[in-house]
């Protein structure tokens, strides 16, 4: 299965040095991925820059740098070390984290966790891959789970094992966004399953939600996911923010 790692940086806390014009920080980071056994299942090492020109600086200081990397792994679960240093300071930052990479049996409906993201574009026609690429789809996501008021909240998710309907070819998987704050129901965004271009049993589900309207606070979102064929219904959800 895929695991995509997604490491998030504040830009306040990298040191910029000018190049040429350009303002430019310079990261090191290294990973060890091992198994509960301590077994290696995975590593990386690259060395990454985040640039700004000196007008943008200021802004740039607000924001944060995201590096991706993605594996292949077997269900289990497993521990991830990584060091993120700066190569100007040395200043660096440790974090050890675990993963569970789920077990989905052939015959029951499921979907992976929902990706909270920055940016979502569509890459269909393109050709490459690179940082941040599922498929035909660029996710950037945003880990805070902060968004503000006026930015799009990206939805990006998958769904596995949907019944293909023997006529169609093809799965017939209904699917609602809906968006609660305090328990109660804002909104309710329906997908046409018959736009969903992914082929076999594993369908891309993706949407943008304006967040314009919303007052500032905390939200809640639920995809619920019915499939016609064998009428099993999941309800992933996870929750954000919309900030000043």
């Amino acid at each position: 299965m895929l695991a995509a790692i997604t490491i998030q940086v504040d830009n306040s806390e990298l040191h910029f040095s000018d190049s040429g014009g350009l303002q430019i920080a310079r990261l090191n980071i290294v990973g060890n991925l091992t198994t509960v056994a301590d077994r290696k299942a995975g590593k990386f090492e690259d060395s990454v820059t985040t640039t700004a020109t000196s007008e943008e600086l200021a802004s740039a200081r607000d924001r944060k740098s995201a590096y991706a990397k993605a594996f292949i792994l077997d269900p289990g679960r497993y521990r991830l070390d990584v060091i993120v240093r700066d190569i100007e300071t040395g200043s660096a930052g440790v974090q050890h984290v675990g993963l569970n990479v789920p077990t989905f049996s052939a015959d029951k409906l499921a979907a992976s966790n929902i990706v909270l993201a920055a940016k979502l574009e569509d890459l269909s026609g393109q050709v490459g891959g690179g940082p941040f690429v599922i498929g035909t789809t660029k996710v950037i996501p945003n880990l805070t789970g902060d968004f503000k008021q006026g930015h799009q909240v990206g939805i990006y998710l998958q769904v596995y094992n949907a019944a293909v309907d023997q006529t169609l070819l093809r799965p017939a998987v209904d699917v609602e966004y809906v968006l609660l704050k305090d328990g109660k129901e804002l909104s309710n965004q329906v997908e046409d399953w018959r736009t969903i271009d992914d082929a076999g049993q594993r369908l891309t589900l993706r949407r943008l939600i304006d967040s314009r309207s919303l007052a500032l606070g905390e939200y809640k979102i639920q995809v619920r996911i019915h499939d016609r064929i064998t009428n099993q219904t999941i309800t992933p959800e996870t929750s954000f923010r919309v900030i000043k």
